[in-house]
């Protein structure tokens, strides 16, 4: 059987959800994205939005036991909201570990206890039955079963997480919330210097594409980029593939299929697969090397 990383969108959408009836076909829900390694006994899951309630809506589904990993960029609510709500946490069966970088001198438990304080939602992390841990995520690389994970900092207005996932011969970068163009000299150069490093040659390159130049001449600053920007970089740094996700969300389906048409005119023959992040959709890469290390 040929083995493969499979990657599926659960969350597309930036800073609110909007479940309104013209943003159905690019989908509503925040950012969740979950990957899957061939022959690995776990999930990785990439954020914690809207999207991670049907996540785990489809894994209590289904006859599998629940493990996996969640690694979060950064504790926004639009990352966050759906943490609460996912059901295989409240399954004693369930195993998880959850990942976040240091927001400070704040690590991953504090934030997490804080978001599921009584003030905010009556269930605590304390409540929950599955067997969880939570990790303060500091810079470097971690190694795991089959597969690595690092991370850089992006540019937001909070500290906030590039993650690089290896896994045998493939990279995957998950970048959804980046500015990428903010003007403030020689911090912008250094930044770019370094994330072209980092994102040269990836397979799949999953970004921030909230803004388009124009509305972005409005937003500097924000923390998110626009599509344009990201597109110009990924064609001059050999990335395979691109996604464009974190949808403004006032940006209903026609706007998005109109900057989807656009992008493909600009450079679609410069990638293998080049569109804006839909819910529900999985991309399938290829492994043709395997690598084993021992989990740290």
């Amino acid at each position: 059987m040929s083995k493969s990383i499979d990657i599926k969108f659960w969350g597309v959408r930036g800073s609110t959800p909007c479940a309104n009836s013209e943003n159905m076909h690019y989908g509503g829900n925040t950012t969740c994205v979950q990957v899957s390694v061939s022959g690995l006994d776990e999930l990785l899951i990439f954020d914690c939005g809207t999207g991670f309630r049907n996540l785990g809506n489809e894994l209590i589904r289904s006859d599998d036991h629940h493990r996996g990993r969640v690694f979060i960029t950064h504790p926004h609510w639009d990352h966050l909201q759906g943490f609460p709500f996912f059901k295989p946490f409240y399954d004693k069966a369930s195993w998880f570990r959850i990942y976040m970088p240091p927001q400070g001198e704040i690590g991953c438990a504090e934030i997490l206890n804080g978001h599921m304080s009584n003030t905010f939602f009556p269930v605590s992390m304390d409540m929950l039955e599955a067997d969880l841990d939570c990790e303060t995520f500091q810079p470097g690389e971690k190694l795991f079963e089959s597969y690595t994970i690092e991370y850089m900092w992006a540019t937001h207005t909070v500290p906030t997480a590039v993650y690089k996932i290896r896994a045998g011969d493939k990279s995957i970068i998950f970048c959804p919330d980046n500015e990428l163009m903010q003007d403030d000299g020689l911090n912008t150069v250094k930044f770019q210097k370094a994330f072209r490093a980092f994102i040269h040659e990836a397979d799949l390159l999953i970004h921030d594409g909230q803004f388009s130049r124009e509305s972005y001449k409005s937003r500097i600053g924000w923390g998110h980029s626009a599509w344009e920007d990201v597109l110009e970089l990924a064609v001059q740094e050999n990335v395979e593939r691109l996604i464009l996700t974190h949808h403004d969300p006032d940006n209903d389906d026609e706007k998005l299929a109109t900057i989807e048409e656009m992008m493909m005119e600009k450079a679609g023959s410069e990638f293998t697969e080049l569109s804006l992040a839909k819910e529900g959709q999985t991309i399938s890469l290829p492994l043709n090397k395997a690598i084993k290390v021992d989990t740290h």
